[in-house]
């Protein structure tokens, strides 16, 4: 077994000892809320991989898919873009907004020009933190984080604004015309082709593009350090600004594919207000170790425990946000295997070479 096998299975063992953690202290939150824990996680896991409810959780875990996946590769390079939750917020604005005023038949080109109008404007709402953070080294965590407020009310704004519907009332678009709804692969289903999308090609070409390509080591190297970066000839301003366009890119077809494949108008709750997917898909992306694969099963996995955890509130009377503890006991975990894998897997490789040689 080579040094990137030993290197991997200690990661996926960090991984899974983190899932097993968190649910171990929801257990004992479950047992002091006066809950059956057996029940409460029966419930859980029926309510999000039952073979009925799996169309249903390929769904939710969709958005989180392709959010991660930007994730991934501005935290490759040590850029940690925490708006995605805005990115995202704007990308589904503006699709919606352009998908009403498509007039007359739509065209073969419409819908991937909808999906890619919505990552080009997630891009654009991750330009001006990126332009701070390469040129003037301002800390793109609090920009971001700023940006997803910004995003947000602004959004508001226009849903109860100049966007509202007028015939509800409610805090939303009027509905996009059917002809441009992404297009159901499994007849009785919500299994729309965004899931496709995201499983089927996004995923491969984004592990391609992080494994294989010059970019994607480039991104690499540079998540090394900018002093390494600078030796190793990379213009670290350049790549930081690609990495944080390219995660704002995904970001903003989260919220495209979401409008046109289930939600069919913008709404102020196109990211679950328990479990959002900005900040959700920053404990997708370090669960997976920013690997695409990985990702793409931990997408399908937390998506199912936020389903799940509707099932589990709805039987058991647990609260729904029981998901988001354990998304948040899942990253303190992680975070806490990072820390461990940076103590101890130099050791290990180390140790690893010595018996090579």
């Amino acid at each position: 077994m080579n040094i990137e096998r030993q290197v991997n299975l200690v990661r996926a063992l960090l991984a899974l000892s983190s899932i097993g953690l968190a649910f171990v202290f929801c257990i004992m939150l479950i047992a002091l809320s006066g809950k059956d824990p057996g029940e409460a996680l029966f419930w859980l896991f029926y309510g999000g991989f039952s073979p009925a409810l799996i169309p249903e959780t390929f769904i939710r875990a969709t958005p989180l898919l392709f959010v991660s996946l930007g994730l991934a590769v501005a935290f490759s390079a040590k850029i940690w873009n925490i708006g995605a939750e805005g990115q995202l917020y704007i990308g589904g604005v503006v699709t919606a907004t352009l998908a009403l005023h498509i007039s007359g038949a739509p065209s073969p080109i419409a819908l991937p020009m909808l999906i890619l109008v919505s990552g080009i404007a997630g891009a654009l709402w991750a330009l001006i933190p990126a332009i701070l953070r390469a040129i003037y080294g301002i800390n793109e965590v609090i920009t971001t984080l700023m940006f997803n407020y910004i995003a947000i009310y602004f959004v508001s704004y226009l849903l109860n604004g100049p966007l509202r519907d007028p015939v509800s009332l409610f805090p939303e678009t009027t509905t996009i015309s059917s002809s441009l709804w992404l297009p159901i692969v499994v007849p009785g289903t919500r299994l729309h082709l965004g899931v496709i999308l995201a499983f089927l090609i996004m995923t491969p070409i984004m592990w391609f593009f992080l494994k294989r390509t010059a970019l994607g080591l480039k991104l690499e190297i540079l998540g090394s350090g900018e002093k390494t970066a600078k030796y190793a000839g990379i213009e670290s301003v350049r790549m930081i600004i690609i990495a944080m366009l390219i995660s704002g890119f995904m970001a903003g077809m989260a919220g495209g594919v979401e409008v046109l494949g289930i939600q069919h108008k913008m709404r102020l709750e196109i990211s679950p207000p328990t479990s959002p997917y900005g900040y959700t898909g920053i404990a997708v992306a370090l669960l997976g170790y920013l690997n695409p694969l990985l990702i793409a099963a931990t997408s399908f996995f937390l998506g199912g425990i936020m389903n799940g955890s509707t099932t589990m509130h709805r039987m058991v009377g647990v609260p729904v946000g029981m998901a988001g503890i354990i998304q948040a006991f899942i990253i303190l975990f992680i975070l806490l295997g990072y820390f461990l894998e940076e103590k101890f897997i130099h050791r290990i490789i180390g140790g690893l070479r010595k018996v090579e040689h």
